[in-house]
This record gives structure tokens, sequence and C-alpha cells, in this order.
């Protein structure tokens, strides 16, 4: 098995090799990152978590427009569609909002400052990361494995896990652990990455981090629609009946 990856792996595409850095690159990056916040005063009052947090979005947001401006992907393919998975998320979400306003538990007034923007917007780029790039890029390496798409899963979660070693318990990460299979498994039978990014974001910044994800999700997968050609103006569609 360790010869046919190493194999697999040598013949990867420059875009594929990416596609399996990233989410390795986020693990490392905030692993030192939770490691130093902890330790140091003085890092955590030098501001480099917030920019290292915007660093890494801008990054996630910047491989996905190459990917797509060079053909390589549709945003479809990274979990932003409005396919059966992506309708029926948000529906159950719907349902969610209703009955949380109903019953009036549903909170949307963010914090003052523009922190929990961010921290939601990370909460989002980590789900695309470890639940959809994380996902595709194992199950390109281990193309000829059995069960491809279980080890994927298990190494994009030991990959997300791995990076609250520093400041979480052993009890904690057995948890995070867990969800995060959960999670990557709803993605993986939807093709859809908003529920976990809701879930993640909601948790992380309350329902209003939810709501700005929901938003963010549906842009991108109407710019997936849009791009992809599945929704064409009419003299689009009119000028191909014709060449037909």
């Amino acid at each position: 098995m360790i010869r046919e990856v190493g194999r697999r792996l040598r013949s990867l595409s420059h875009h594929d090799r990416l596609l399996l850095l990233l989410p390795a690159a986020w693990s490392a990056i905030a692993f030192v990152d939770n490691y130093f916040r902890l330790r140091s005063a003085a890092y955590r009052a030098s501001g480099i978590q917030l920019l290292l947090v915007i660093v890494l979005c801008s990054s996630v947001a910047g491989f996905l427009a190459w990917s797509v401006f060079r053909g390589q992907r549709r945003l479809a393919d990274y979990g932003f569609t409005f396919g059966r998975g992506g309708l029926g998320s948000l529906a159950a979400l719907s349902v969610l909002h209703v009955y949380l306003a109903m019953t009036g538990k549903l909170v949307l007034q963010a914090p003052e400052g523009f922190l929990w923007a961010i921290l939601a917007l990370a909460a989002f780029a980590e789900e695309v990361v470890f639940r959809v790039i994380a996902i595709v890029a194992f199950i390109l390496l281990l193309d000829r494995v059995k069960g491809k798409a279980f080890w994927a899963i298990l190494a994009g979660s030991a990959l997300f896990s791995a990076y609250h070693i520093p400041s979480k318990s052993p009890l904690q990460l057995q948890g995070i652990f867990i969800s995060s299979l959960i999670l990557s498994y709803v993605y993986y039978k939807t093709r859809s990455v908003l529920l976990p990014a809701w879930l993640h974001a909601a948790t992380n910044t309350g329902f209003a981090g939810g709501v700005l994800a929901v938003a963010l999700y549906c842009a991108a997968a109407a710019a997936s629609r849009i791009t992809s050609g599945e929704v064409k103006p009419a003299r689009s569609r009119t000028a191909a009946s014709t060449n037909r």
C-alpha cells in the first residue's frame, strides 16, 4: 500500500499536489499557532494570530479561484452546489432556523467589531480545507487502494484533529476527531459543504456566523452554476441549440 501511494504521489499533477499540500500546511501552521497562543502572552498580544487567519483564508480563496479559472476544478467540485445535497442542506437549515425563531432561541445579534466575522470566515475555510479539499486530495492519492473514501475521511479528520493537540485535552481531541468524521461523512454523502460549514461557524461565533456561512455558500454555489454553464442567458441557449 505504501509503495502504491508513493507511486501515485509521483504521478499527481502539480495542481493535485498543491491540493494535497494545502490541508497539511494549514494543519502545521495552526498547530504552531495554538502552541504559542497558549504559552506566550507576547504572542497573543502581537496580532500574529489574526494575521495568520487572514493569510490562510486568503490562500484558500486564492487557490479555489486559481483552480477554477485554470479549468482544473469547478466550484461545485469543492462542495458549493445547488444540487440535491446542497438544496437538501438548505432545506434542513431553513427548518432549523424557523424552529429556533419560533422558540425564541435564534439570536442573530453579532458582537461588536469585526473579529466574529473573521472567525466565522476561518471556520468556513477550515471546512472547505479539511472536509472537501483533504478528502478530494486523499482520494486522488489513494486511487487504487480499496476503501479509499474511508481512508480519505480518516486522514482528513486526523489532520484536522492534529492541530488541536496543543490546546485540547485527550477527551476533547476524541470529540473533535469523532465530530470531524461525522461532518466529513456528511460532506461525502451530500457533496455539499454547507452543513459542516454552518455548524462550525455557528459553534465558533453564534448564529450570526452561521448565517454568514450560509450567505457565502449560496454566493459560491450561484457562481458555480454560472461559471460551469448550468445557468445560461436565453441568447446563449438559443445559440447553442442552433449550433447543434
